[in-house]
C-alpha cells in the first residue's frame, strides 16, 4: 500500500472517529437535558406531595370535627326514636284504658243518656 493510500485510510478513520465523538457528545447533551427534565419534574412532584400532605392534614381536622357533629346528630336521632317509642306505648295504653273504661261503663252511660 502506498503512502497516499495509508494517509487516505487514516483520514477516513479520523473522520469516522470525529463523527463518533460528535455523536457521543450529542447523546451526552441529550441525556443531560433529559436528566434535567426528570429532576425538574421530580422537584415539582415533591412540591405537590408536600401541598397534598398539608391539605390532607387540614381535611383530617375538618373530618374529625364533622364526625363529632355527626355522632351528636345520631344521638339526637336515637333519643327521638326512643321518645317516639315511649309515646307510642303510652298512647296505646291510654287508648286501651279509655276503651276499657267505655266498655266497662257502657250500660251505665246508655242509662244516663236515655234518662236525659
Amino acid at each position: 500500500m502506498s503512502q497516499d493510500g495509508v494517509e487516505r485510510t487514516l483520514g477516513i478513520l479520523l473522520g469516522k472517529l470525529e463523527g463518533i465523538e460528535k455523536a457521543i457528545a450529542q447523546a451526552d447533551d441529550q441525556a443531560t437535558a433529559h436528566r434535567a427534565t426528570v429532576h425538574r419534574r421530580l422537584d415539582e412532584m415533591v412540591g405537590e406531595v408536600g401541598d397534598l400532605r398539608a391539605e390532607v392534614a387540614i381535611m383530617k381536622a375538618d373530618v374529625k370535627d364533622s364526625k363529632a357533629i355527626t355522632d351528636e346528630v345520631k344521638q339526637w336521632k336515637q333519643r327521638g326514636i326512643g321518645a317516639l317509642f315511649v309515646s307510642g306505648i303510652a298512647g296505646t295504653a291510654l287508648g286501651g284504658a279509655a276503651v276499657g273504661f267505655v266498655i266497662y261503663w257502657w250500660e251505665s252511660i246508655l242509662r244516663v243518656l236515655r234518662s236525659a
